[in-house]
């Protein structure tokens, strides 16, 4: 099937038209498919419209302005976006090509162009820029050219990866650069230009930039401003249309503009027949297919396309009773199998033999889609409790895994800090660490203790990582944490079991050094009171042993511990060496007095009888004193101390306590204190 070019362009979307550069600018001639906007041809060629009365009235004054320039730089080629209404008073956004007539004398007197409805595709970029900033870790991926660019001082912030394949520069040469380093435009028109963006009075611009090899191309770019880290900057998309430039340049010099433009657009098109045959397709819905022209030629599209979009198709079909103009996203199956998300714009043939058809590849955005639902799902499913501050620690974002675990929900910890969930427990020394390294920029991972809503205690493994943004400064924190509770309880309970006396549940050695070293630390770095040292044994004890058995000896032991504890205060450290030999740190002990009444307390209280089974048994002890510092302050010279005060006490007849000092030293020290010596 064969098309003049005026048929061909009377039938699709593309409007064509020619109109005075006279006041009003009348239209004196236009095409039938106008409709698609809702008007009819002799509306405007009967004058009761002119073509600025369906311009955007804020758009107007920049188109007009904008043909100023042009003309004034004797451009008459030229290209525009901009708004109109429809007659239904819909906003629609199209894009104009135009080509201004002169006269003998020079002056333009009409200008001959089409329009191109475009509103799906500015949608489009206003949802990616409104999706900039939250998802930012796409902005490497992309596979468009993309810039993050400074409006104030022209530097280019951030450059993705397929900008640095497309300009030549690496990431650090990007940081050193401006745009004017790529821009072959002077710095002032490019501020001119940046102004408009910020501003929003125009969101595409035709550039010639410079690559880092010398090569200069043309390319349109669309940018706008976005509010990232608290500051306004401008996101720019960037499209090589160097080899379109070329081709248009060509269109120009060629009796077959349209019908070339169709060829050498990046658009597919198609021409199909009322069943859906190809009666014709372009060399751009070819390459997006991976069919060559032969082998689409006369095939059903139906062919091309999954099981899922035939469907769609044909549910269509019916619709074109009532509509001469189609839409929809459909998804292309390719030559090797892959699979190409496309959106179609078709228009009915005013004779109904078929229809005119534009392709569009939207499988970036789509897949992008997918990412970030991805991305949502993964966040939002996890098993992990999330919770996202910003970098003064507010909270900003917490997954419904954190409301299972905390117990509050979304609103009210939005706002907040983490603090919410912390305990008194949890010692000042973890909260300066933790701080100290994620504002270094370092990750932090560490236990915490932590407490819901209705006042439950849980522990959890907490990572948390900090976000930077463009400019490398912390602007967020990423907090992971899983609940550890019962693991970490039944850890505590077997680092109980290994600091303590089995027989007695006393504290064992390990546990009374530990105790004893960090008093010891406590005098030295903080001038706060001494402390003291009972070693105590049991005077006579093997004798039970040999009589009774062990049995018998060991509940002796356990009520001994016993009546130890009730005779200490609950931050004392009453310890079984083993054997009968047992050692009791006291805390907060200023004066000699203060350790005495405890011994004395414990003397009084052993002596009462022990009742065992039908046995009883009177129990006296000797007990050995020493204090801290006054008797020294290293854990084994006070261990010395009490040891000899309590072979002190032993050599005075048992049953009785003994106050370390000096001279029990130097009795040691002159061999009278002897292993050897044994008592009966």
């Amino acid at each position: 099937m064969e098309f003049s070019d005026e048929e061909l362009f009377e039938q699709g979307p593309v409007i064509l038209f020619t109109w005075q550069l006279t006041p009003g600018w009348p239209v004196v001639k236009i095409t039938n498919n106008v409709h698609q906007f809702g008007y009819e041809p002799a509306e405007f060629l009967s004058k009761k419209l002119t073509f600025t009365d369906i311009v955007h009235p804020e758009d107007l004054d920049r188109i007009v302005k904008e043909m100023v320039a042009f003309l004034k730089n004797d451009i008459v080629y030229f290209e525009q976006d901009y708004r109109i209404f429809t007659k239904g008073g819909d906003i629609r956004w199209v894009y104009e090509k135009t080509i201004l007539k002169t006269e003998v004398t020079g002056l333009p007197t009409l200008a001959k162009g089409y329009l191109l409805d475009i509103t799906e595709r500015k949608l489009a970029e206003q949802q990616l820029r409104e999706s900039s900033e939250k998802y930012y870790q796409l902005f490497d991926k992309n596979k468009a050219i993309e810039l993050l660019i400074d409006p104030n001082t022209q530097k280019i912030i951030k450059a993705n990866g397929a900008a640095e394949i497309f300009y030549g520069y690496n990431e650090q040469e990007f940081n050193n650069l401006s745009i004017s380093d790529i821009n072959v435009l002077s710095v002032d028109k490019i501020e001119a230009e940046i102004e408009l963006a910020l501003t929003e009075k125009r969101d595409y611009f035709n550039f010639r930039h410079q690559l880092k090899n010398g090569e200069i191309r043309d390319v349109c770019v669309y940018s706008g401003p976005i509010i990232m880290a608290d500051r306004k900057v401008l996101y720019s998309i960037i499209h090589d249309i160097t080899d379109q430039r070329q081709a248009e340049k060509a269109l120009l010099e060629s009796e077959q503009k349209f019908r070339s433009f169709i060829e050498t657009t990046s658009e597919g098109f198609l021409i199909l027949t009322p069943q859906l045959d190809i009666n014709f397709s372009n060399t751009a819905i070819c390459q997006l297919a991976g069919y060559s022209l032969t082998e689409m030629q006369g095939k059903s599209v139906l062919v091309f396309v999954t099981s899922e979009s035939r469907k769609q198709l044909r549910q269509q079909l019916i619709m074109t009773r009532s509509h001469s103009h189609l839409a929809a996203e459909l998804t292309l199956r390719h030559k090797n199998g892959h699979h190409v998300f496309i959106r179609y714009k078709a228009t009915v043939m005013a004779d109904g033999n078929g229809f005119f058809t534009y392709i569009t590849d939207i499988t970036e955005r789509k897949l992008k889609e997918v990412e970030l639902r991805t991305l949502n799902s993964a966040v939002k499913h996890s098993a992990s409790s999330i919770i996202i501050t910003d970098k003064n620690g507010i909270i900003e974002y917490v997954n419904p895994r954190f409301c299972v675990v905390t117990g509050y929900s979304e609103q009210e910890v939005i706002g907040q800090t983490p603090s919410l969930i912390s305990t008194a427990n949890t010692r000042t020394e973890l909260h300066t660490e933790l701080w100290k390294t994620i504002l270094a920029g370092d990750d932090w991972h560490g236990e915490t203790y932590n407490c819901t809503k209705n006042g439950e205690f849980y522990w959890s493994m907490m990572s948390i990582s900090p976000i930077r943004n463009e400019n490398g400064e912390i602007s967020q924190f990423v907090s992971v944490s899983q609940d550890i509770t019962e693991h970490k309880s039944k850890h505590l309970k077997m680092e109980e079991l290994a600091l303590r006396d089995p027989l007695t549940g006393l504290a064992n050695r390990r546990l009374f050094d530990d105790r004893l070293n960090q008093a010891i630390q406590i005098i030295s770095y903080q001038n706060r009171s001494g402390i003291g040292l009972v070693m105590l044994d049991l005077d006579h004890f093997k004798d039970i042993n040999d009589t009774y058995g062990h049995d018998v000896g060991d509940l002796i032991l356990k009520e001994v511990a016993r009546k130890l504890l009730l005779c200490t205060r609950k931050e004392d450290t009453v310890s079984r060496f083993g054997g009968d030999e047992f050692i009791i740190l006291l805390q907060e002990v200023s004066i000699l007095s203060d350790a005495q009444r405890v011994a004395e307390n414990i003397l009084q209280s052993l002596s009462e009888p022990i009742h065992v089974g039908e046995h009883t048994f009177s129990i006296t002890c000797s007990l050995g004193v020493c204090l801290a510092p006054q008797d020294g302050c290293i854990a084994t010279q006070l261990l010395k101390a009490a040891d000899l005060a309590l072979y002190q006490a032993k050599i005075a007849g048992r049953n009785n306590i003994q106050f370390y000092n000096t001279a029990m030293q130097q009795l040691s020290e002159s061999n009278k204190y002897s292993e050897q010596i044994t008592f009966p």
